[in-house]
C-alpha cells in the first residue's frame, strides 16, 4: 500500500480511538436540549399540531407547538384566556399554555387557532387540569414588620407586578440552556401554598423559598434583561428579569442589588446577594416565575424543555 494511504488509515484509526482534547473538554450541560417527542399530535389539514404534555396542574405551564404553511399567526384559547404562539426560527411556532393557580381541577376544552394566507384551521381538545395539592402554612412576621401583613400593601405590590409584567418582549431571551435554580440550597416553603401570617391575615405563596444566610450570591435563571431592580414593601429588595415571549423570574429580600434596570443579564450571573428585608421572617432567598401573566411552579417550569433558536 502507497505510503500516503497508510498514512490517512493511521490517522482516522487515531481519530476514532482517542478523540481529541477539545471533543472531550465539551460540556454538555451548555449544549442546546434537542426537543423531545410530543405526547399528542394532531393533524388536521396542512396543519399538525404538538402537545408536549398530557395534563396539566395548577400552576402548570405546557408548550404547544404548530408547524403548517403560510402561517400568518395562530393562537390558543383556554379557560377564558388567549395565548399567542412565537415563531422559533425555522423550527414552527409555539405557545406556552397557562393554567392559573386557582383554576378548578376538571376537564376543560383547548382550542388552537392556525391562520394561514388562504383560510384558516381549528384544531381542539380535551383538557385535564389536575390538583397541585397545595397545603397551608403559617408564619410569624417580627414585630417590626408586622404593618407588612397588610391586605392593602400587598394588593398594591401585585398591581405594581402587574403592571411589570403585562408587557411582552417578542422574542425568547432566555437563551439556548433554558433555566436552572438560583442558588444550590434546600428547598423549602412551596410555590402556591396558602398562608396565614400573625393568625390573621390569609395570603397565597407565589413562588419558592430556599434556605439561604444573608450574603449568598445569587444568580439568574436564565438569560434575559433587568425588568426591575429596586425596592418593594413585601418583597424588599428585589429583581425581576424579562426572560421574552411574557416568560419572568423574580428574586425577593435581596441584601445587595447588582444590576440595574434594562441590563442585559446571562444565565448563571450574579445578579445580588440574598437577605431579609421585606416582608421575610428570617434570612432566606423567595423566587417566583410569571408566564402569560400568571404566577406558575418555577421548580416544575425549570424541569421543562423549552424551545430556543438552536432547538
Amino acid at each position: 500500500m502507497p505510503m500516503h494511504r497508510w498514512i490517512v488509515l493511521l490517522s482516522f484509526i487515531v481519530l476514532v480511538l482517542f478523540p481529541t482534547t477539545a471533543q472531550d473538554d465539551i460540556d454538555a450541560t451548555d449544549q442546546p436540549t434537542p426537543r423531545p417527542m410530543p405526547t399528542t399530535v394532531l393533524v388536521e389539514g396542512d396543519a399538525t399540531v404538538e402537545f408536549y404534555f398530557s395534563s396539566l396542574i395548577q400552576g402548570g405551564v405546557g408548550i404547544i407547538r404548530v408547524d403548517a404553511p403560510d402561517i400568518t399567526q395562530a393562537r390558543a384559547f383556554f379557560l377564558n384566556d388567549e395565548f399567542r404562539f412565537f415563531e422559533i426560527g425555522e423550527d414552527g411556532f409555539y405557545a406556552l399554555l397557562v393554567v392559573n393557580i386557582d383554576t378548578q381541577p376538571r376537564d376543560y376544552e383547548l382550542t388552537v387557532l392556525i391562520e394561514q394566507s388562504d383560510g384558516n384551521i381549528t384544531v381542539s381538545r380535551p383538557l385535564t387540569v389536575d390538583s397541585a395539592g397545595y397545603i397551608t402554612q403559617s408564619f410569624d412576621i417580627p414585630g417590626d414588620r408586622a404593618f407588612l401583613a397588610d391586605p392593602e400593601i400587598e394588593r398594591a405590590e401585585f398591581a405594581k407586578l402587574d403592571a411589570i409584567t403585562e408587557g411582552v418582549t417578542l422574542e425568547p431571551l432566555w437563551g439556548d440552556t433554558g433555566f436552572s435554580l438560583p442558588i444550590d440550597a434546600e428547598v423549602t416553603s412551596p410555590f402556591g401554598t396558602f398562608r396565614v401570617l400573625n393568625d390573621a391575615m390569609q395570603t397565597r405563596h407565589t413562588g419558592w423559598d430556599q434556605r439561604a444566610p444573608v450574603g449568598t450570591p445569587v444568580r439568574a435563571m436564565g438569560a434575559g434583561k433587568v425588568a426591575f431592580a429596586g425596592q418593594l414593601d413585601i418583597r424588599g429588595n428585589y429583581i425581576m428579569i424579562d426572560h421574552g415571549y411574557g416568560v419572568y423570574s423574580g428574586y425577593a429580600h435581596f441584601s445587595q442589588v447588582h444590576v440595574t434596570r434594562g441590563q442585559t443579564i446571562t444565565k448563571g450571573q450574579i445578579i445580588g446577594m440574598s437577605g431579609n428585608t421585606g416582608r421575610s421572617s428570617g434570612p432566606h432567598l423567595h423566587w417566583e416565575m410569571v408566564v402569560n401573566g400568571d404566577w406558575i411552579d418555577g421548580l416544575s417550569f425549570i424541569d421543562m424543555w423549552v424551545p430556543s433558536e438552536s432547538s
